[in-house]
């Protein structure tokens, strides 16, 4: 019998343990599934930025769950939830978010370092090429 509060949800075809009331983040990543996510824009214990200021939030953590395109940091597991964070279209919009954040961000600092989260939302988007030119970066950054 199943624990109190602990509901079965389905993410990439392998059914992980939640607890109800769980973001499909914080689910996923508790389970070893990584859902790429700017660290000022979620932290467990905080409030996602995408609740407090929409336009303010990193929007990479989009996944679709049970057909429909959501932030994972704020939506909610459900029971059964069927979730999908690596499709076509999930990648799709995960690189136009990304290539809109990289245009404001001053890359050279950060790019290439191995504990930069900003470098390991890159390498899981799956972004081959970056080119800073509208900005003034060298390409590459």
């Amino acid at each position: 019998m199943a624990e109190e509060g602990i509901i079965t949800v389905n993410v990439d075809g392998g059914d992980i343990t939640a607890r109800q009331g769980q973001t499909i983040l914080e689910a996923s990543r508790s389970a070893g599934i990584y859902i790429p996510s700017l660290c000022l824009c979620y932290y467990p214990g905080l409030k996602p930025l995408s609740q407090v200021i929409l336009n303010e939030a990193c929007q990479l953590c989009i996944v679709e769950a049970n057909g429909d395109i959501v932030l994972s940091c704020v939506a909610s597991v459900s029971e059964r939830m069927l979730v999908k964070a690596r499709t076509a279209k999930v990648r799709e919009l995960q690189q136009k978010t990304l290539l809109a954040i990289l245009t404001r961000q001053p890359l050279r600092s950060t790019l290439g370092k191995k504990d930069c989260e900003l470098q390991k939302v890159i390498n899981d988007i799956g972004l081959k090429e970056i080119t800073c030119e509208k900005k003034g970066y060298e390409a590459g950054c």
